[in-house]
């Protein structure tokens, strides 16, 4: 059997050089007798408890309360009980499942393929998700796991099986804050394991733990139909997703201590899409008291379908009941017996080939994302930061100077008549002729800039204010601009592009063949210092110089202050060149 002591007593302050008491918990794995009495050391008391949440450094004081307790079991009455298992290697960790084993990478303890929750597969597909099994021996950790099951291509990739995250962390015995990360996209094998937010950079430079991690995707994160909500404890259906990176973080609280983690300092971080699920996360109340600040880097907190009409909340699409309901159809389970077992009995490639069916068929953007249950999401994104349903969470939000650039903004309009016609063919009358005359053609180089700026205004940069004005309430919010872009590699001359603060965050500009100048090199600095700052004191204003003690100014829509990552770092007075407040009396943003 194994004995989980917990210690406490007086013990020194990380954060100062005077005395403090704090509560710590330990582990030593020995046989015990739990009648013994268990003994008392020097005002420090020690109790038998059942959970592992134990501190890496404090291995030889664990060490000395199993002998201690040895001793008050009869250990040393001339009956010898089992020897204690031997301490951990360096590369070792042991989490409430089971002891895995990474690999020591410089300076860092990387473990790659943590499972944060059960295999959501067969009878577990569609449901929420559970936590994950304890397991006999040592895990290997050394290699990142499947992605989850998504769109790829003319095709599919990833598994079902792909409950997994990634964690950087110091060989050392600092505790440090945690940065955990969402990745974007959703399709053609994207997850956890991207090359370009590899969190060795950033978790050495940035003096903290990095996480990333799987979450469900597409049709598996997110499908609604009435015999789920039937079969739901909590009536309601959807949200797989966001549930899944609830439960990772749920996973952290209880076993980050064991990589020197301090789960009351983890700020989630997210791009693109993953941004667009910090927001989601954000409008949860399940949410409360797992993170303590957020980042979302070019992901807004738009408009989210409703479950069905008994939720009160504005949509421009129709209820997800009725908008998934043709998956059914689609994957030829509509007329069983039993349309859920049906559906939990094809393989994941059919029912992703059916989800896409649909999705091609109802023009709804997302078909099967970030749904409005009333339950696990309570409210519209906007009033759930209005309202701080997940509690006082400081909010970074931003975007990149030229997200509509690239590939990003698709074909471009060939002439002024095309691009009005293009407006029209979005926006009904008169919003299309008011958008056309805050984005005229005259304003710009070409017609093609035009439709770049516009889109991606549209859907990214003013999105970002508009998150920054909802979220400064009580708690502070932060707004950025990043506005620097490549010189070199693939992406080069294209300006601040959508993902590129993706490897400027992760100091990762090899991923696309870019060699850093010294103003790369201060604008990664910068933001580094930056969400990092925040997570290691949310209750502070973070810093945004590449070095420093500068203090961010809270975003005020009375008095702007944006920080623009650029060379050099500044604070701009006005965003968007002060359209996203023109464009937010025409459209919903």
């Amino acid at each position: 059997a194994r004995l989980y002591a917990q210690v406490t007593g007086p013990v020194a302050s990380s954060s100062g050089n005077h005395q403090e008491t704090n509560k710590i918990n330990l582990s030593a794995r020995v046989v015990f007798n739990s009648q013994c009495a268990i003994p008392s050391l020097g005002g420090v008391t020690v109790k038998p408890v059942n959970t592992t949440i134990s501190a890496r450094f404090a291995i030889r004081l664990v060490t000395m309360v199993a002998v201690l307790c040895l001793a008050a079991c009869g250990g040393g009455g001339g009956k010898k009980g089992p020897k204690p298992p031997p301490e951990l290697a360096a590369d070792e960790v042991q989490t409430a499942q089971g002891i895995y084993k990474g690999s020591i990478e410089g300076n860092l303890r990387v473990f790659r393929g943590l499972r944060y929750a059960a295999p959501p597969v067969g009878d577990f597909r569609f449901k929420p998700p559970a936590p994950a099994a304890a397991f006999a021996g040592t895990t290997d950790a050394t290699t990142f796991k499947a992605n989850c099951f998504q769109p790829a291509n003319a095709g599919s990739a990833g598994e079902e099986d792909c409950l997994f995250l990634n964690i950087w962390s110091h060989n050392d015995d600092t505790v440090r804050p945690i940065l955990v990360f969402l990745h974007g996209g959703g399709t053609n094998g994207i997850g956890g394991d991207l090359a370009s937010s590899d969190g060795a950079a950033l978790a050495e430079n940035g003096d903290i733990i990095v996480v990333t991690m799987n979450r469900r995707l597409s049709v598996f994160g997110g499908l609604v139909l009435d015999e789920l909500i039937q079969e739901s404890p909590r009536n309601t259906a959807g949200n797989y997703d966001v549930m899944d990176v609830q439960e990772a973080m749920r996973w952290l609280r209880d076993n980050v201590a064991e990589f020197n983690g301090d789960p009351n300092r983890i700020i989630l971080t997210g791009e693109s899409s993953g941004g667009a699920m910090v927001c989601q996360v954000l409008s949860s109340p399940d949410t409360a008291g797992l993170i303590s600040a957020a980042v979302i880097q070019s992901g807004g907190c738009g408009r989210r379908k409703r479950l069905d009409d008994s939720i009160p909340i504005f949509t421009p699409w129709d209820n997800a009941l009725n908008l998934h309901r043709p998956v059914l159809a689609a994957a030829g389970c509509d007329l069983a017996a039993n349309p859920l077992q049906c559906l939990r009995d094809l393989s994941a490639a059919d029912v992703q080939a059916a989800a896409q069916i649909v999705e091609l068929s109802d023009g709804v953007p997302s078909t099967f994302r970030m749904v409005v249950d009333g339950v696990v999401v309570t409210t519209d994104p906007h009033t759930a930061l209005i309202n701080e349903i997940a509690g006082p969470i400081p909010v970074i939000v931003g975007s990149n100077a030229n997200e509509g650039g690239g590939n990003a903004a698709s074909t471009l309009p060939a002439d002024d008549a095309a691009y009005r016609a293009r407006l029209t063919a979005i926006f009904d009358a008169p919003r299309d002729s008011e958008i056309y005359a805050v984005y005229p053609t005259a304003d710009f180089p070409s017609v093609g800039d035009a439709w770049r700026v516009f889109w991606g205004d549209w859907l990214f940069n003013c999105v970002a204010e508009e998150v920054a004005r909802s979220a400064s309430g009580n708690t502070p919010a932060y707004l950025y601009m990043l506005s620097r872009g490549f010189s070199t590699g693939t992406r080069a001359g294209q300006g601040a592009v959508h993902t590129i603060d993706v490897p400027f965050l992760f100091e990762t500009y090899d991923v696309y063949g870019h060699t850093p100048d010294t103003d790369d090199a201060a604008v990664t600095d910068a933001m580094q210092n930056a969400w990092t700052g925040l997570a290691a004191d949310p209750t502070a204003a973070p810093p945004y110089l590449p070095s420093g003690s500068s203090s961010w100014p809270a975003f005020d829509v009375s008095n702007m202050q944006i920080v623009n990552f650029n060379a050099p770092v500044t604070i701009d007075a006005a965003h968007r060149e002060g359209r996203c407040a023109l464009l937010r009396d025409i459209i919903t943003l």
